[in-house]
């Protein structure tokens, strides 16, 4: 445990070396991560971010 984490405490993927400390990759193809996109766009304030991510969620069932 604990090997995401740099040695100040900050995230660090692994997998996804282009991802930059802090940050977390999230794929729509995942069905976990789409749930928690979706979770996501409904609950920020951002109308037009939201609607994207919601839209993008949605297609991607669509096409499984």
């Amino acid at each position: 445990m604990g090997h995401h984490l740099t040695e100040s405490g900050t995230f660090k993927s692994d997998k996804y070396e282009w991802c930059p400390e802090g940050f977390f990759a999230m794929k729509f193809t995942d069905p976990v991560a789409r749930a928690m996109i979706v979770a996501y766009a409904l609950m920020i304030s951002d109308q037009e971010l939201s609607h994207d991510l919601l839209r993008a969620a949605y297609m991607e069932v669509e096409l499984l």
